[in-house]
């Protein structure tokens, strides 16, 4: 069954150990969470490159998925694929319902919206196309109610050669600017990153322009953090993993201006759809090559507005033709400080989720308010790299695991879930002023972006530690 839902934990009483090897009988029970599950949506996913994917305000869990195309295991055809959804748990009274945000928009995840929380308490949600055609979508809620929204909105992207295909646009990522500007970080014009701009709290919006490039094979791809105050990070490669060898670079924005992690001004954010700036204009925080092909998980920021990172590598593709590497990928973090960037291999990442890209993992989540913790989702043993292979079902399973950092810098795994039948993928933690933490995932079965899925989104409300 796919679905999406919440757990609410009870507490962690049940993770005590880290995880057995592979084939040995354990006493976690099958399908064992950390957590009681309440099922939010039935069918949905989304990609990891728009943000904030999930929010939590007014004691209100939001967040938005795309429907596929079967509603279960069987793969029984669901009519309502492809619609863009809103699911919403109410954290105070355990009610959860759901809404649809734009019927039929298209089958493929990366069509799930961002979100931001306007100052008269009304929501707005931006969503895209998976880059096929030249236009934001975005819609406003009512105040305090994100079951109820006005009617989608178009914001238009620039695109004069209508055969390129590059020109269209997709996801969204929000950042509301001290000064009242809200900024719209997508990818559009010649597939590299560009952005929009609101100054009436997403009533209306403007193209702003063009303003990073990369090798030009296909994009750079970007993973931002935002500080609240003004200062939007972010995380580039030079290209998708599948047609370079990628390093990762970090810079950030601030006032119209960009600049590597030293306080290096780079340039100024373009206006028009040219630009001069290369994603190896700011700083290397990782160096790719063959055997360790570099692709960004998270990034968030920590108490000292410095930010730290969870990424992936591919280590066994050197030289291997697409669809045969991504049988051995890892985690990796880096956190920068007084002295600079660190990073650090940390786990065993399994294999690739599916043959068509080598460099997709299950993902993982950092917690926004502990850089020490991380959620990742892998089908192998964090630790010693051995098959996650299910008690309850003899298959192996893609599994969370709950990563903290000691002083020493040693990091422990414990499971969160354990002898699933079903994979637990994609988690996602939203930002929320609260000692407990919330995370989200998919549960279910996942085979391609373009609804070939038969997934569960789900989270949990995990309660502060003791």
């Amino acid at each position: 069954m796919r679905w999406l839902a919440l757990l609410i934990a009870s507490g962690l009483a049940g993770i005590v150990a880290a995880p057995l090897p592979a084939g040995t009988t354990d006493a976690y029970p099958a399908n064992y969470v950390a957590a009681t599950l309440v099922q939010l949506n039935d069918n949905g996913a989304w990609s990891w490159f728009m943000d904030p994917r999930v929010i939590v305000n007014d004691s209100k869990l939001i967040i938005g998925s795309v429907r596929a195309i079967g509603s279960n295991q069987a793969n029984v055809s669901d009519p309502r694929s492809g619609n863009v959804e809103v699911s919403i748990y109410d954290i105070a009274s355990g009610t959860a319902q759901t809404v649809v945000l734009h019927p039929h928009l298209e089958q493929d995840d990366h069509d799930a919206p961002a979100f931001y929380v306007r100052p008269d308490g009304r929501y707005l949600a931006v969503y895209s196309m998976h880059a096929r055609e030249r236009r934001m979508y975005y819609r406003v809620s009512e105040p305090h109610n994100p079951l109820a929204w006005g009617p989608a909105r178009v914001a238009n992207t620039p695109g004069e050669d209508a055969t390129y295909a590059g020109n269209n646009a997709t996801y969204a990522n929000l950042f509301h600017m001290p000064n009242g500007r809200l900024y719209n970080f997508i990818r559009a014009f010649h597939h590299d990153p560009n952005y929009m701009y609101s100054d009436d709290e997403g009533e209306t919006w403007k193209y702003g322009g063009r303003w990073l490039y990369g090798k030009g094979g296909y994009s750079p791809y970007l993973k931002y953090a935002y500080d609240g105050k003004g200062t939007i990070h972010f995380i580039a490669t030079e290209d998708h993993p599948r047609n370079f060898d990628n390093s990762l670079y970090h810079g950030y924005v601030r006032d119209g201006a960009m600049y590597r992690t030293d306080g290096t001004k780079v340039g100024t954010l373009s206006t028009t759809t040219d630009t001069k700036i290369a994603t190896w204009d700011f700083t290397k925080i990782y160096q790719g090559d063959p055997d360790n092909v570099a692709w960004m998980v998270d990034v968030e920021i920590d108490r000292n507005d410095r930010p730290y990172v969870l990424f992936s590598t591919q280590v066994d593709g050197r030289g291997l033709p697409r669809g045969q590497g991504g049988m051995d990928l890892r985690y990796h973090y880096a956190r920068l400080d007084a002295s600079g960037w660190h990073h650090e291999e940390i786990a065993y990442a399994g294999r690739r989720l599916y043959p068509d890209e080598d460099d997709y993992s299950g993902l993982g989540a950092l917690d926004p308010n502990d850089p020490d913790v991380v959620y990742i989702s892998t089908d192998a043993d964090p630790v010693s790299g051995a098959p996650l292979v299910s008690a309850a079902d003899n298959k192996r399973h893609y599994e969370l695991f709950r990563g903290e950092r000691s002083a020493a810098g040693k990091w422990t795994w414990m499971p969160f879930t354990r002898n699933s039948t079903n994979d637990n993928l994609r988690p996602v933690i939203p930002k929320w002023n609260d000692p407990r933490t919330a995370i989200a995932w998919m549960r279910g079965a996942y085979v391609h972006n373009h609804g070939e899925w038969y997934s569960a989104v789900v989270a949990a409300i995990v309660p502060p530690r003791r």
